[in-house]
């Protein structure tokens, strides 16, 4: 299945091909590719992913890479939106995933901490 999202400008492409192991999603740039049978909370995860490279002019997959403190900006962002819809219940395999699956050096309570700490958005809205 192909499909155009609007929001955000990206195609959507259902596959079992191009996907990294150990995922079921994957955002290189405008271009969303979803295992078949991916959920609505991992979509949304993946269109933070799409509007981060949008916001950052292209740059977001060249940043991702070459640092490990964008990358859990990153990550942080998109497991935060996840977790908005999919409910409390998925903060621990989110925290799992977040600590096992990037490359970041940090522990499961450590991700934990940071995936119910308040977000950009919260404090700006507390202040």
């Amino acid at each position: 299945m192909i499909r155009v999202l609007l929001s955000p400008p990206c195609l959507l492409v259902e596959t079992r091909w191009g996907i990294p192991r150990g995922f079921d999603g994957f955002a290189p740039g405008p271009l969303i590719l979803l295992r078949p049978g991916a959920d609505a909370a991992l979509l949304a995860h993946e269109k933070v992913h799409v509007r981060q490279f949008w916001r950052s002019f292209g740059l977001m997959p060249l940043c991702y890479l070459l640092s490990r403190r964008w990358r859990l900006r990153y990550e942080l962002e998109a497991y935060r939106e996840q977790i908005r819809h999919a409910g409390p219940d998925a903060v621990p395999a989110c925290a799992q995933a977040l600590a096992h699956g990037y490359r970041l050096g940090i522990t499961v309570q450590q991700a934990l901490g940071l995936l119910m700490a308040p977000g950009p958005a919260e404090r700006k809205a507390r202040s």
